[in-house]
């Protein structure tokens, strides 16, 4: 089996003066599972594709120190000889996935091997079921949510049958059982397989209790290097830098929260259209060559001032909801009505100051050479004055923790880093609704918590609206006044957070979980 040693390992990124990784030396045992964590940008997707031959073959840069894969140099092999024996789940599955359809896709691999074909069919169909999607080979890449992608990203890996796996946030964009799923394939893998896991994620406590080694890295170095067993014994660092730490003592298995006896009825909120920035009717939309709706007789009211959480499992039509009342889908039928103006008759560049969307992926937004540049991007093409402009962009630069990276290019930085620099290029633009898909992508305990309390605190105060599609539970009570539960593209619930909490049957309709405490440091 394979053994990584990693000595004195460093990379910086051709746009960069500071290195992304710095003097990273440690070992890795064959059939270990290591967690990987640690604040927004300290280096842990870079330091993966360091260990899978991505940097230096396929990636720009300078690498000092050395990756050993089996006692030979990685850098010095041929990255096909590497990715037979190592592969890579990416944090954002649209950037493996090649082909149209599922199995083509799981195929695609082991057809470049040249496996032959009746055992390629087999390893399809294992590998569907071992992420839960046995009766999606046939469907369309294109056609799938956010996480039933991520699930057939995974399936293609483990029809490969790798000796090591390397995960970089693999349940980013899954609901909660799809998340358990995942991680109940990943441990069977580790156990049965004996292949090696590496798992870097914000999400330490769904991993701490499947893995037997904790890396916490900072600023490009591993700040801890420690087994399980002594990982979270002082929870200091992890609270030093903002990252989420499992709870001390055993959950309880009931998924009620505390006085679900005196649980109220559901609640829906009514408001007159005077006072409602956005009206949806009787909403129905269906995407091309499919037979079932992907959102079907949705109406409700909306006021200014709400923070409105949307959640429920993948595919549950979440983001379809928010791309319709964002103008980017037109309805099968029915009417959405944004400030008393129906979308249909706005054309999207009227929609622009009225309407800000952060997709799940924030690739699809950013296009500036700067951060600076992005945060600009939006108020200088609505003409804003010089030095209003200036003052708007260095506000929303410090607001979102992002004034040391302004001069940074934005394709540079990490995943979650992406992401608030197109929560902050969107928010430059002051909309009266703010549409947000996945908020807790790539982002640790403490810039989450500031990105939404800059969001709330300005829909609040300006009187504007929020909507954020999330599967968090714990960020929804925190934040939401309100609540979508969602179920094949219907509402199921609308009403109050702790209201549908407090109830485990739609819980589990919605494929969610009741929130569990978490110790988390925001300071």
């Amino acid at each position: 089996m394979v053994s990584i040693e990693i000595e004195n390992l460093g990379f910086t990124y051709p746009s960069r003066e500071t290195p992304t990784l710095r003097g990273i030396t440690t070992r890795v045992p064959s059939g270990a599972f290591v967690l990987l964590t640690g604040p927004t940008g300290c280096g842990k997707s870079t330091l993966l594709r360091t260990l899978n031959g991505l940097i230096p073959h396929a990636s720009a840069g300078t690498l000092t120190g050395t990756v050993r894969l089996n006692d030979k140099d990685i850098a010095a092999q041929p990255l096909a000889t590497t990715c037979q024996q190592v592969a890579l789940l990416f944090q954002n599955p649209d950037d493996q996935l090649f082909c149209t359809r599922v199995e083509d896709e799981i195929a695609f691999g082991l057809e470049n091997l040249g496996f032959p074909p009746k055992e390629i069919k087999e390893r399809i169909a294992v590998a569907l079921k071992q992420v839960g999607l046995s009766d999606f080979a046939l469907r369309e890449i294109s056609s799938l949510s956010g996480g039933q992608k991520q699930r057939v990203a995974l399936a293609a890996v483990c029809a490969m049958q790798p000796q090591v796996l390397l995960l970089d946030e693999p349940t980013s964009h899954l609901d909660p059982y799809g998340a358990r799923d995942i991680l109940t394939t990943v441990t069977q893998l580790n156990r049965e397989l004996g292949i090696t896991v590496i798992l870097a994620t914000h999400q330490t406590k769904e991993v701490a209790s499947l893995c037997d080694h904790v890396w916490l890295m900072n600023e490009g170095r591993l700040y801890l290097d420690l087994p399980e067993a002594e990982a979270f014994q002082d929870l200091t660092p992890y609270q030093h830098l903002g990252v989420q730490v499992p709870k001390t003592e055993a959950p309880s298995r009931d998924t009620s929260l505390p006085n679900s006896s005196s649980m109220s009825p559901k609640r829906t909120y009514r408001t007159t259209s005077e006072i409602s920035l956005l009206s949806i009717r009787e909403l129905q939309f269906s995407y091309p060559n499919t037979d079932e709706d992907a959102v079907r007789s949705i109406s409700c009211e909306v006021p200014r001032g709400e923070v409105l959480a949307i959640m429920g499992a993948n595919g549950s039509g979440k983001t379809t909801l928010i791309h319709l009342i964002a103008g980017l889908l037109r309805p099968t039928t029915g009417e959405v009505i944004i400030a008393g103006k129906s979308s249909s008759r706005m054309k999207l560049h009227q929609l622009a100051g009225k309407v800000g969307i952060v997709f799940q992926d924030p690739d699809l937004l950013l296009q500036a050479e700067t951060v600076r540049g992005e945060v600009a991007f939006g108020p200088k093409n609505l003409k804003f004055a010089a030095q209003t402009l200036e003052d708007r962009v260095d506000r929303t630069l410090e607001r979102f923790d992002l004034w040391d990276i302004g001069l940074e290019a934005p394709y540079s930085l990490s995943r979650g880093q992406r992401q608030r620099v197109a929560v902050a290029a969107t928010f430059s633009l002051h909309p009266d609704l703010f549409l947000l898909d996945e908020p807790t992508t790539g982002q640790d305990a403490q810039h989450l918590h500031q990105l939404m309390d800059e969001l709330c605190d300005e829909i609040r105060r300006e009187n504007k609206t929020l909507i954020f599609a999330t599967h968090d539970t714990e960020l929804t009570l925190k934040y939401a006044d309100r609540v979508f539960l969602l179920r094949d593209g219907e509402i199921i619930f609308d009403g109050a957070p702790d209201s549908a909490f407090a109830n485990p049957e739609l819980l589990q309709q919605a494929s969610l979980l009741a929130p569990i405490p978490t110790a988390v440091s925001v300071s």
